[in-house]
């Protein structure tokens, strides 16, 4: 990947730093500017393919993550920590949103921007979606491997803010991932890790648990500031106000984040209820 890496301040604390990238593409012929959302605990990059096909390419970890977490670790910085403060989900938006102004300085607001979320990253894109002031910046939108309405959010929002009382803000959220995530191996025939429904591929899996920047538990505050994105998203009100924009939906049936097909179907049916938007689905199969 041909990029070149940035740094900024973070919302949530002007303390702590954000590391993002840019990539131009080399092309002739430019189509326009993707944004990268990337996955909880992971990265995922599509950078080359897209530069080889006309895309400039940016994105940026979210604190708590890759190399933010790097450039944050003599501040007390855990992995899977957003930062203290209580609006630090929205925070994660607006990160995104000076992501996005610096990279129009770099390559102007004549190009369409697409904004791209994989996984968690599409909870903050559809949070993005549903916020006007946002959503009118980018074209269309890409939601991948997103879920459906999950009743869950709401325990966990109480359960996390309980757990935050009493010191555990930055403490691994054990109880908190076994809410989020106990049921993801389920389908695994004879599991050999915790993270076998991460990919049919052995070898990712392996390289997965090997990372010390992938796979890892978040914190309490962490599932704190994920469950209030995926309140927020999956609000009657977020679909009352979500863009107009284009939206494409991606999904795999084998994939438990989008409820095995059907949470993200449940999802593009909801939106393509306003007839006014074109909404696209995926469906990538087993």
């Amino acid at each position: 990947m041909n990029a070149e890496k940035i740094v900024f301040e973070a919302s949530a604390n002007k303390a702590y730093k954000i590391a993002g990238f840019f990539s131009p593409s080399k092309s002739e012929n430019i189509k326009g500017v993707f944004q990268i959302c990337h996955g909880m605990a992971d990265y995922f990059e599509l950078t080359d393919y897209l530069n080889d096909r006309g895309w400039h390419v940016c994105g940026m970890d979210m604190l708590g993550h890759g190399q933010s977490f790097e450039l944050n670790k003599d501040k007390n910085m855990p992995l899977g920590f957003f930062g203290e403060s209580n609006d630090s989900a929205l925070c994660i938006l607006k990160d995104e949103m000076k992501l996005h102004s610096l990279a129009k300085d770099l390559w102007g607001d004549e190009l369409p921007y697409v904004l791209y979320g994989h996984s968690m990253g599409s909870f903050v894109a559809r949070n993005i979606y549903i916020t006007p002031e946002y959503a009118k910046e980018f074209v269309s939108f890409i939601f991948a491997s997103t879920m459906g309405y999950e009743p869950a959010a709401g325990l966990g929002i109480v359960l996390a803010k309980f757990f935050s009382l009493f010191g555990m803000k930055r403490k691994p959220g054990r109880l908190l991932n076994g809410i989020a995530f106990g049921q993801y191996n389920k389908k695994i025939k004879n599991p050999k890790t915790n993270f076998d429904w991460v990919s049919s591929d052995e070898d990712e899996v392996r390289r997965y648990c090997e990372d010390h920047l992938a796979g890892f538990l978040f914190t309490c505050k962490g599932f704190l500031d994920l469950f209030v994105l995926v309140s927020r998203m999956q609000s009657k009100k977020a679909y009352e106000e979500a863009s107009k924009a284009p939206c494409l939906l991606t999904y795999g049936e084998d994939d438990p984040v989008a409820g095995y097909g059907k949470g993200a179907q449940e999802v593009a049916d909801k939106l393509a209820l306003d007839q006014s938007r074109k909404v696209t689905v995926k469906n990538y199969g087993h």
